[in-house]
């Protein structure tokens, strides 16, 4: 307490004698600028700030695990719960989903992908086992009397 005290007043003094703290960089309430008025459109609108016809493009990096060793479907109250086990390629092996490609014709078909890192070693397959699942409602397995999943090197199929 004995050398706060001193050192508050020391801290008090100095940022007194600088310049105003209304003015300053430290007050919160300059950091942003002052208010400025939107244009309108034609029509007396607000333009959006995300124009009406732009798209999402979402890109996914991830690869193919290196195969589907297993996949099981089980049924919920909602729909189905499509299980899918496979080996990776290498150890580190993370980020796995079972990613829809394509229905068509009745038969549902799901990618299998994997995320994985550089330079990871290679051990036994039990080791390198991943398990993913995906939900699929009702509304989604209406017209899907197959499905399909597929890895690199191969795939694996389960139909009612």
């Amino acid at each position: 307490m004995r050398v706060s005290l001193p050192l508050l007043l020391c801290a008090a003094l100095a940022v007194t004698g600088c310049a105003r703290v209304a003015d300053s960089r430290m007050n919160p309430l300059n950091w942003f600028g002052t208010s400025t008025s939107a244009p309108l459109t034609a029509s007396g609108e607000l333009r959006p700030l995300v124009p009406a016809n732009r798209t999402t493009r979402v890109v996914d990096g991830r690869g193919s695990i290196q195969s589907v060793t297993a996949m099981g479907i089980e049924k919920v109250p909602n729909g189905a719960i499509v299980r899918a086990t496979g080996v990776a390629s290498t150890h580190g092996q993370f980020n796995a989903q079972l990613v829809p490609v394509s229905n068509e014709g009745g038969v549902l078909t799901l990618a299998f992908r994997i995320e994985g890192v550089a330079n990871a070693g290679t051990n036994t397959a039990f080791s390198r086992q991943v398990t993913a699942a995906r939900v699929l409602t009702f509304a989604e397995l209406a017209a899907v009397r197959t499905i399909r999943v597929q890895s690199a090197t191969n795939q694996r199929s389960a139909s009612r």
